[in-house]
């Protein structure tokens, strides 16, 4: 157990980092207010529109068609180039898109869609920019709370959106979501431009002891990454690389399931009211709010208690198998308040995996995490595009249940090719 003197020690050394994972936290909630909007709305734009559960499928997928169009070029970008440009960069894009929104969907589902598309074009810079900040401002023995507490926001935005938006759209109309929540980005730039910065050494305000602190776990001298810089090749041929990304494309299968179809799925699929289904929608993300950090927590636990490898990857398999049973049960729960219950129990386990997913590419290569941090968000955002269109064809031709039975089957999948096909080790830069 960490002595008194430990922690008090550990304070006197600087907190500037937790004031970055903070301001990341704040990132990912912005994010997902003006991600999840789409979500929220959807009973009303498909009644006011007349859309069917296919079309309905094929405006939320645009968002991930232009998500993914950013993965992997901006995590490259944030390693060799720092991530404040691009973050920000990104930033103020789908915050101004996203004001036109409404203005898009009067015109044509097709204005729409190309709108949701620049939208997602924007935030999907924030997700590798925040991994290669995160590699280079936490020691590796913090790395996973660092991701779990960061993602917190993912959940807090959900959850605050699905019971806000659903009281703006019955009193103001659902527009005013998408004018509302694109004056968020702008505010959370300037706070960044105030407090961040690329890494602890170009910080104005932070300690040498800190900076010491946190390179003192990254394995170089203190002011210096000793990891070595990795070629993509080194990266990209790598099959443990893609054992771990493959299983999050598993994870956000389930994941995306969810954030697009779970409010209309309660609404008609288990008869809610459109209000109802928001508060209802909204339990399963306060749950994860809590999920995201004890999972990060326990990562960093079970990685000093079992090594790198089997530490890293025990909560994602657990919480996979776990999170998969619970959403097979939700389906199949005889009533709605059952299926709720189960589902919150679902995106509790499911979470539990994200402080060990987004650490393991800091042991894989710190000085590379946000490219493989990209890998991640590219190929799990192939998962965002196939999980709403292929749910809303399910839905029209077999029903909800079997939507979430396949949801349930991909988290079962990832947890098998966590477990059996990934090794988490430092890589080995390849000779030619």
């Amino acid at each position: 157990m960490e002595t008194t003197a430990a922690v008090g020690s550990r304070a006197s050394i600087g907190t500037k980092r937790y004031g970055v994972i903070a301001l990341l936290t704040m990132a990912y909630t912005f994010m997902y207010f003006g991600r999840s909007a789409m979500s929220v709305i959807g009973p009303t734009i498909m009644k006011e529109y007349h859309w069917s559960g296919t079309q309905f499928g094929l405006v939320s997928t645009a968002f991930f068609i232009g998500y993914a169009m950013t993965m992997l070029p901006s995590g490259w970008l944030a390693d060799h180039f720092g991530a404040t440009k691009v973050i920000v960069t990104g930033t103020l894009l789908w915050a101004g898109v996203t004001f036109f929104c409404p203005w898009g969907a009067t015109i044509s589902i097709t204005t729409f869609m190309v709108l949701r598309i620049l939208v997602g074009i924007g935030q999907g810079v924030v997700l590798p920019s925040a991994g290669s900040l995160i590699s280079k401002w936490v020691p590796r023995k913090e790395a996973g709370r660092a991701q779990g507490f960061t993602m917190i926001g993912t959940p807090l935005g959900t959850c605050l959106t699905m019971i806000i938006g659903v009281n703006i759209i019955k009193v103001y109309g659902w527009q005013t979501i998408f004018w509302s929540f694109a004056f968020l980005g702008p505010i959370w730039c300037l706070l960044w431009w105030k407090c961040g910065s690329n890494s602890p050494d170009h910080h104005s305000t932070i300690t040498r002891e800190e900076v010491d602190y946190i390179r003192a776990d990254q394995g170089g001298a203190p002011g210096s990454f000793g990891a070595p810089v990795l070629t993509g090749r080194t990266i990209f041929t790598n099959k443990n690389v893609w054992a771990a990304t493959v299983s999050y494309f598993c994870y956000n299968y389930v994941f995306y399931l969810l954030l697009t179809w779970l409010p209309t799925y309660l609404a008609l699929g288990r008869g809610f009211t459109l209000v109802k289904s928001g508060y209802m929608t909204a339990i399963p993300y306060f749950v994860a709010i809590f999920t995201y950090p004890i999972g990060g927590i326990l990562c960093d636990w079970a990685s000093n208690k079992y090594g790198q490898n089997f530490g890293r990857k025990l909560f994602p398999v657990v919480g996979l198998v776990v999170g998969g049973v619970m959403l097979y049960l939700g389906a199949s729960a005889p009533n709605a308040v059952m299926a709720v219950i189960l589902i919150a129990a679902a995106m509790g386990f499911l979470t539990l995996t994200q402080g060990g997913f987004f650490s393991i590419p800091n042991v894989f290569a710190p000085k590379n995490a946000g490219t493989i941090i990209g890998l991640y968000g590219f190929i799990g955002t192939m998962a965002g595009i196939s999980a709403p269109i292929l749910t809303g064809v399910i839905v029209d031709h077999y029903g909800y249940d079997y939507a979430l039975f396949l949801g349930a089957g991909m988290a079962v999948l990832g947890a098998v090719i966590m477990l059996t096909l990934c090794k988490v080790e430092q890589l080995v830069p390849k000779v030619d």
